[in-house]
């Protein structure tokens, strides 16, 4: 089996398992048009928490996103009815001293707004955020913080604040995500090669007033010029994740973990099979050393180190050492994608598993219909191993006709079964 780290990136020479798994990135993330409603309602939000009458009014001091939609990462939900979130940071001008129950109150109070207003009724107070639901299904997550130093940008209190627990047990927590999604975007520049094949399959598929300053949505790969393997690696490792843990009860590993380890495993010119070993092998590294070591893994913010990503997750050691597992399935799973010697339904059936059924019967199904063309005009070729191949690297003689060959049937969960 060949090795996954020195896989063909996406291209024109890209094997037929990276552009599987490509063409189910783009079936998982956030399109465009769902994009463009997002920064819709991130501006309108902003603007309704700025307003006259509102007790925040002249009170904040900058909006920025923050998580997925900052490092363009942002993923469907695989379940419809989940929805999917916005994470938006709310910079106030309150004093640090301030009770971190009443800074959550606040901006409960500036967002539900008064009876008959546009989002009275659709807000929820949360332990650290203040939450707005939509019809649709998008959920927007707005974190108040209190900047810790006006000479460190960004650099804030986070408030913890359960509102059935006593004020003592409320605390506060250093953060500076904004700093974090800066590391992680220079750490995973556009690879224009590779931005240019994806964007291109995902189009295919389809201050001057005393108002708060603003950071703005980044665009959507299809616009601003792509993305890097290893951010598209993330979005599927979450949605790897996401229907692992869908019917598990306790928290999922943080998705800002995930991206610190992105961001460490990144490399100019990946495939995106090579990222998602990479990232894994990352992962894995840190998972395993403080599971031998009789400790939670501790990682923090490579700019902030007092802001910790793991504080909530995991609870326990069996919690660490679920995700240890599900990794591990999840890298023999990505070999078996990987290799020549398993057939397309085949390969439909590990990225169901991997990624869900939706996405992968949608990517499999368009890439027969494109291979089918891609062989009569001579772009695609069948090796004698039944390896669909680009006509350039094949010598005239050495494409024939032979069938693909079959692997024997896994369970890849170690053991092999033979048919009945």
């Amino acid at each position: 089996m060949s090795d996954v780290r020195f896989q063909q990136p996406l291209g024109p020479n890209a094997r037929v398992s990276e552009i599987l798994l490509a063409g189910t990135a783009i079936r998982i993330e956030l399109p465009p048009s769902l994009h463009r409603l997002a920064v819709d309602r991130f501006e309108a939000v902003r603007n309704f928490v700025e307003r006259e009458g509102s007790p925040l009014h002249d009170r904040v001091r900058i909006f920025y996103p923050q998580g997925s939609m900052a490092i363009r990462a942002t993923i469907k939900s695989h379940k419809r009815s989940d929805g999917y979130d916005i994470d938006i940071v709310a910079e106030l001008i309150l004093p640090p001293q301030t009770p971190p129950g009443l800074i959550l109150d606040l901006l409960f109070e500036a967002i539900n707004g008064p009876p008959g207003s546009q989002y009275h009724g659709k807000v929820e107070r949360q332990t650290r955020c203040v939450t707005v639901f939509y019809a649709d299904g998008m959920h927007l997550d707005i974190t108040p913080t209190v900047l810790l130093d006006a000479n460190d940008p960004r650099r804030s209190w986070l408030f913890h604040a359960k509102a059935e627990e006593p004020a003592a047990a409320h605390r506060r927590l250093l953060m500076n995500s904004f700093a974090f999604c800066v590391w992680f975007n220079d750490r995973t520049p556009i690879d224009l090669d590779f931005a240019k094949a994806y964007a291109f399959k995902a189009r295919a598929l389809e201050e001057a007033k005393a108002e708060a300053d603003v950071v703005p949505v980044p665009d959507h790969s299809t616009v601003d010029g792509g993305k890097s393997a290893a951010v598209v690696a993330l979005q599927l490792l979450k949605r790897n994740r996401n229907i692992r843990y869908a019917k598990r009860s306790g928290r999922m590993p943080p998705s800002v973990m995930m991206a610190k380890f992105s961001g460490d495993a990144a490399m100019p010119g990946s495939s995106i099979a090579g990222a998602l070993l990479a990232i894994t092998d990352v992962t894995l590294a840190h998972l395993a050393a403080a599971d031998r070591a009789g400790t939670l893994v501790d990682i923090r913010n490579p700019k902030c180190a007092d802001d910790r990503f793991t504080d909530r997750w995991p609870e326990n050691h069996a919690a660490q050492r679920t995700y240890i597992d599900d990794l591990k399935l999840f890298q023999q799973q990505l070999r078996f994608l990987m290799s020549d010697h398993y057939t397309l339904p085949q390969k439909q059936g590990l990225l169901t598993k991997m990624f869900g059924e939706g996405p992968a019967q949608s990517v499999v199904e368009d890439y027969a219909s494109s291979l089918g063309l891609a062989i009569q005009s001579g772009q695609r070729m069948i090796a004698p191993t039944g390896r669909v191949m680009p006509a350039a690297t094949l010598a005239a003689p050495a494409v024939v006709r032979s069938s693909p060959a079959q692997a024997r049937p896994h369970t890849f969960y170690g053991s092999r079964r033979r048919k009945d």
